[in-house]
């Protein structure tokens, strides 16, 4: 890590140097105890990185071996520097800038308030103004808890009150207490899911369907007593055997994509729809999959400051050759269909039979199905 930082500090350029006698000029170089990095042969001559400082005297090496030298690559906080020095303007205007928003982001611009549907949130902001939360005071200032607990006192309707800061917005939250509703299923009792029906016990309402039918979704299992506006609602519960299939394939050979684990972020200013990026102007990978990030320094609401900061993410890819068995192939398909079952079966039902089935394979492409049967309720009121 501190290899790292120094190599960044004194700054580093990846060159190379073709025609002459590459080995002359690489005994020459190391005798004036210039240090190469990374030294690797060219198809006529060599490439290598150097310090900025020894880079200069790579000229009377050069000489001697009849060699010329190219700049590659620049890397560097001096490079960086050299670059934002032309820039004065745009430096001085970003000092201005950062030093105005560090002031501002001390303060409160924001008050919200979420949460809220019976207490008024006109009253809300009142007594948080009474109690010392306002806009353009330092949030330093401020005892968060305090005033959270002064809001809840004076809000009967109010079962929990938090007041908590995200940069200059102060987000005042409240759960309300909630009052006893009463219960409004309504309608007939439907099949959720196509199934056997195999225990079927009616509390209100009119049977519509017996013990080893077939039932489609959405068909009536239970009707509601009358079939009027005020009727009461179908009550009872319908159980029965409900399947489940997955069928998945997955070749003996495939080309890939697949992440590296390394990667690599930017970040930069955007003012408007320019975006000047600060560090790592351009991905360092051949094959990347690049995120962006946006964080406005200022947002409320429908308003956001001009100025954001841009992080990019540049994840590095490569393109990779797989080669499977036939069992390998099985598995990895048997893995995908299990997968895709787990996706749609209903949650917290536990499966009472797994079959698991090698289909057909076709021009070196494995084809697995599985076929999950389970013991759940079947009933449901159709959504309004």
């Amino acid at each position: 890590m501190f290899e790292r930082l120094s190599a960044f500090w004194q700054g580093r350029i990846y060159f190379s140097a073709w025609g002459g006698n590459p080995a002359l000029f690489l005994n020459k170089a190391l005798k004036d105890g210039i240090i190469l990095y990374h030294t690797q042969k060219a198809e006529h001559g060599l490439r290598a990185i150097v310090s900025l400082q020894d880079f200069p005297r790579l000229r009377q090496a050069a000489r001697l071996s009849h060699s010329r030298v190219k700049i590659m690559a620049k890397y560097g906080w001096p490079f960086i520097a050299r670059r934002w020095w032309r820039r004065k303007g745009l430096i001085l205007g970003a000092a201005i800038i950062g030093i105005s928003l560090s002031l501002l982001s001390q303060l409160v611009l924001f008050i919200t308030v979420n949460g809220n549907k019976v207490i008024d949130s006109a009253e809300l902001l009142q007594q948080a103004n009474t109690l010392g939360l306002k806009t353009w005071v330092w949030h330093r200032s401020l005892d968060l808890n305090q005033i959270a607990t002064g809001i809840q006192d004076n809000f009967p309707d109010a079962a929990w009150v938090g007041v908590g800061r995200k940069g200059t917005l102060i987000e005042i939250t409240v759960v309300e207490k909630k009052r006893v509703q009463a219960h409004t299923e309504a309608g007939n009792l439907v099949a959720a899911k196509n199934g056997l029906v195999k225990e079927i016990m009616v509390i209100q309402g009119t049977p519509q369907v017996h013990e080893g039918e077939m039932v489609k979704a959405g068909q009536i299992l239970i009707a509601q007593p009358l079939m009027t506006q005020n009727a009461p609602a179908a009550k009872g519960f319908v159980r029965g055997r409900v399947w489940y299939s997955a069928e998945a394939k997955v070749p003996h050979q495939e080309d890939k994509i697949v992440a590296t684990g390394q990667q690599s972020k930017g970040y930069g200013i955007k003012f408007g729809s320019r975006v000047i990026m600060v560090t790592t102007p351009d991905s360092p990978y051949p094959l990347v999959d690049k995120e962006v990030w946006s964080t406005p320094l200022l947002a409320w609401r429908n308003w956001r400051f001009p100025v954001e900061v841009i992080t990019i993410t540049y994840k590095d890819l490569e393109q990779v050759h797989l080669e499977r068995t036939t069992e390998e192939a099985r598995q990895a398909a048997e893995n995908e269909a299990r997968q895709d079952i787990q996706r749609k079966l209903t949650p917290g039902i536990i499966p009472m039979e797994e079959r698991v089935r090698v289909l057909a394979s076709t021009a070196g492409v494995e084809r697995v199905r599985i076929e999950v049967e389970t013991y759940e309720d079947l009933a449901v009121y159709p959504n309004p």
